[in-house]
């Protein structure tokens, strides 16, 4: 039987135009994942269920056209199928046979090759466990003769009051060795008393090692250091080099100490606590030269370190215990001395370490009771009583915002600051840094509290600045004096921040100086510079402010009294200037006079400038409302002159010119400004100020020069 799924499907070509007038797609029946539900879903926007019906139907009948012609080609396909299968069972029962008896016989062969496997390893193990044995049962014998051996060895050349030898403990090391070989081996056959007997001749062996060690400590501070090197290369041999480092702690160590370390110790030290730490540094020099140039200085007895796990291991147990008085951070100033002086008798501890080698120190600086000791000492508590002292102090200076002292206006020192805020600031951070109270393990806080001292005065800054402002400013200073200060000081301590920068990096650990850290402080450096730099033109805009109130308000105005003053008084033709332009000059004149040491010429010509050319501006403003009101009035005189005449002009011609006694109050008033305004210029001109430099004074000088020329053709 032939599947019609195996051969694709093709509609006979009649059927093609049918096709394409279905409403769905017959691609869709093709997939592998073909639903009906998703083909429904799909096409449920058909335009009826009846035409999708009545589209299957007519997609069902070329199917089913399809079909028939497959069969019909291929009909000769389908008869030869059926014939060529007859016989095909009996052929196959016939190779059935042999081929199922061939894998029984396999299958037979695989279970005696497994049992013959199985029944090998069985014997191999037996022969295993019998070779274990009979090693356990020679080790048990090694044992029993050991024991008695080493027992002998002890009980004869040991025990007794008689010297050691260091050839009878160099033996007994050696059978404890072998013992302690073949115990591993048989210590399923030995019971409790045997086991305990081994570890009685271990400890007696120990115990006779310990006092040939001590006295091997002995004889070589009397120059006699042989029996020394052989006591540790016997420590060497029975890996026992931890219980010499316990014994030389406990026989040599604490006893010194103990006479050493401990509060009343401290308290009769007349040195104080740099006399206890000499006394413990002497120990070295007094009971480890040789020790240590063993097993130190040289590589002839590797697996000691007496240093760490005897003499630091007991004198920093004992620090903690008996002498925990030193870690009280209650007064700084004591505790900065206690602490300084331990690091550096910590120091001489790596220094000495250090000539074995890097890793030695490290594995100090690792050591749990070193980590221990450290985090005994509390730098966070010393740190906030030491923020408290500096910033209580400095904070002190700055509420309120101005005090009776804050400006020291007698102060001629150049290098000194007027404001005692910025003595304050200085002093605080110089205090950071100074010997007493920075420790290099709290870097890190003692920075952070530069940036905000300076960044407190940032704001005690802008505070006085609008202080100055304030109506309500009664000080035995003026505005001035404070602002000018202000802008002085600030240049100053800008100018110091290198300096500073230069103290922090020397302060910092050396470990930690590093082009990294050179550029992220400057950056810092940097960013605190321009905190402080925005405050200058604060300043200046303040201190323009101020000059122009003392300058403008009433002096310019008095430009509209000239009218009145000229008209009708018969005064003489105007050839000096007005006084109201000394009043407006006059205090520009003494601020350039009195501040410009303290600002700098270039300060000071830039708020000069601001400050001229607003008073310029209102001049100007009220100048060309003068000389408008005078045109004003001079044309309505002209017109009521004309109707007098009867309409002729002739007795309104203005007077001829170069008469005092017929030039109009007009003409007066508008010499009388050129005057003024060529004065106003020529004293911004003593102040070096070219006419570009001032808004609106060519402009100005322009507007009273063309009134004059207009007078001029008037009369011609």
């Amino acid at each position: 039987m032939h599947d019609p799924a195996t051969k694709p499907v093709h509609l006979p070509a009649g059927s093609t135009s049918t096709a394409e007038k279905l409403c769905f797609d017959k691609t869709e029946f093709m997939k592998a994942n073909f639903s009906v539900d998703e083909f429904l879903h799909k096409n449920r926007n058909a335009p009826s269920l009846e035409q999708l019906r009545d589209n299957l139907g007519v997609y069902l009948k070329g199917l089913r056209a399809a079909m028939i012609d497959l069969i019909n080609e291929d009909y000769a396909d389908f008869v030869n199928l059926s014939a060529n299968l007859v016989g095909l069972d009996q052929s196959i029962e016939t190779i059935q046979r042999p081929l199922e008896q061939f894998r029984s016989d396999i299958e037979s062969i695989h279970d005696l090759i497994d049992e013959n496997v199985s029944e090998l390893r069985a014997q191999l193990e037996e022969k295993r466990q019998l070779r274990e044995f009979k090693r356990s049962l020679q080790s048990l014998k090694k044992v029993y003769e050991t024991i008695a051996k080493l027992q002998d060895l002890i009980d004869r050349k040991l025990s007794g009051d008689q010297p050691v030898q260091a050839v009878d403990l160099e033996r007994a090391a050696l059978d404890l060795i072998q013992l302690q070989f073949h115990e591993k081996h048989c210590s399923k056959h030995l019971n409790v008393d045997q086991q305990a007997k081994i570890r009685q001749l271990e400890e007696q062996l120990h115990q006779h090692l310990r006092r040939f060690f001590n006295d091997a400590l002995g004889q070589a501070r009397n120059s006699a250091p042989e029996h020394l090197e052989r006591c540790l290369r016997i420590y060497i041999t029975l890996n026992a080099c931890g219980q010499a480092e316990s014994a030389f702690r406990e026989d040599v160590v604490a006893p010194y100490m103990s006479g050493v370390i401990g509060e009343q110790q401290l308290q009769n030290s007349p040195q104080g606590l740099a006399g206890i730490y000499s006394k413990i540094l002497n120990f070295i020099s007094l009971h480890m030269t040789d020790l240590l140039r063993l097993t130190l200085y040289s590589d002839k007895f590797p697996g000691f370190n007496f240093v760490v796990n005897s003499y630091w291991a007991d004198v920093e147990s004992r620090l903690e215990l008996h002498m925990n008085s030193i870690f009280a951070p209650g007064n700084s100033e004591v505790f900065y001395v206690k602490y300084k002086c331990t690091r550096d008798f910590l120091a001489k501890i790596e220094e000495l370490l250090a000539s074995s080698g890097e890793q030695a120190v490290a594995l100090y600086r690792q050591h749990k009771q070193t980590k221990s000791f450290e985090a005994r000492w509390n730098l966070p508590v010393y740190f906030q009583i030491c923020f408290q002292e500096i910033a209580g102090q400095f904070e002190a200076k700055l509420e309120p915002v101005l005090q009776d002292d804050t400006l020291n206006a007698t102060n001629t020192d150049e290098k000194a600051y007027k404001l005692t805020t910025f003595n304050a600031a200085k002093e605080a951070m110089q205090r950071c840094w100074a010997e007493g109270v920075y420790l290099p393990e709290v870097f890190p806080k003692f920075y952070k509290l530069n940036v905000q001292i300076v960044l407190r005065l940032s704001r005690w800054i802008t505070d006085a600045i609008a202080v100055s402002k304030g109506s309500s400013f009664a000080k035995s200073f003026t505005r001035h004096q404070l602002l000018i200060a202000l802008h002085s000081d600030i240049r100053k301590l800008d100018a110091y921040l290198p300096e500073l920068q230069q103290l922090i990096v020397q302060s910092v650990p050396a470990d930690q100086r590093s082009k990294m850290f050179n550029d992220v402080l400057g950056k810092s450096m940097a960013a605190l510079g321009d905190a402080l730099g925005g405050h200058l033109s604060s300043i200046q805009n303040t201190l323009v402010e101020l000059l122009i109130g003392e300058c403008e308000t009433e002096n310019v105005r008095q430009v509209n009294d000239l009218p009145r003053l000229y008209r009708k008084t018969n005064r003489e033709v105007p050839s000096r200037c007005s006084g109201y332009v000394e009043q407006m000059i006059r205090p520009l004149k003494a601020f350039a006079q009195q501040h410009e040491s303290q600002l700098g010429t270039l300060v000071v010509e830039q708020i000069l400038s601001e400050v001229a050319s607003h008073i310029t501006k209102a001049y100007f403003n009220v100048v060309s409302d003068v000389l408008t009101s005078v045109q004003k009035t001079e044309e309505s005189l002209r017109r009521l002159r004309n109707v007098k005449s009867g309409g002729s002009g002739g007795s309104g011609a203005p007077p001829t010119q170069g008469s005092s006694a017929v030039m109009s109050d007009d003409d007066k008033i508008r010499v009388q400004l050129r005057v003024d305004v060529t004065a106003w210029k020529q004293e911004l001109a003593n102040l070096n100020f070219q006419a570009s430099q001032i808004d609106k004074l060519s402009e100005l000088t322009d507007m009273v020069e063309d009134s004059i020329k207009l007078r001029d053709t008037r009369s011609s």
